[in-house]
């Protein structure tokens, strides 16, 4: 059973005009479709749409923030993803979590597969910042020798990442 305040509170918030109660949250449909790139199981055809003219992006081994095109940035992360894909023999990503707020969201995933006879796992986490519903800024935290002989074979298949 509401109270008549509850009652009106939700009357309230429902006819505002503009306002409609049942639309989706623009940050979780930037993180839902993100996540589903990311992890290659439903590669979005929009992709780039998903970030703003200019995003900002930070890795915790260099430093260094870096300021992109969103396209050029989109693009080259579909590159990186699908070549890491290409090279690694059976190649899985798993996000094990993804953690949703007002102003972005966080995402931690493990990439495994194979490179030269060994097993390798790659953990990794993003603090996405979305803004007007568009990715503004990436920040990636990750661990640099994890990462080396990915790297490495990324460079010898010549799709490294500069």
């Amino acid at each position: 059973m509401t109270s008549d305040a509850e009652t009106t509170a939700t009357k309230s918030a429902t006819s505002r005009p503009g306002r409609d109660p049942y639309a989706q949250d623009p940050v979780r449909d930037v993180a839902n479709r993100f996540a589903q790139t990311y992890g290659l199981t439903q590669v979005d055809p929009y992709f780039a749409q998903l970030f703003a003219p200019t995003v900002e992006v930070w890795h915790n081994f260099d430093q260094h923030t870096m300021r992109l095109s969103g396209d050029e940035f989109a693009g080259a992360m579909l590159r990186m993803l699908r070549a890491t894909a290409e090279i690694m023999p059976g190649h899985s990503d798993q996000i094990w979590s993804l953690q949703i707020s007002h102003d972005g969201f966080t995402l931690a995933a493990t990439a495994s597969g194979e490179l030269n006879g060994d097993l390798v796992h790659i953990a990794r986490c993003l603090l996405v910042t979305v803004h007007e519903g568009r990715i503004t800024r990436i920040y990636e935290f990750g661990d640099r020798q994890q990462r080396a002989p990915l790297d490495e074979a990324l460079r010898a298949a010549g799709k490294f990442r500069s």
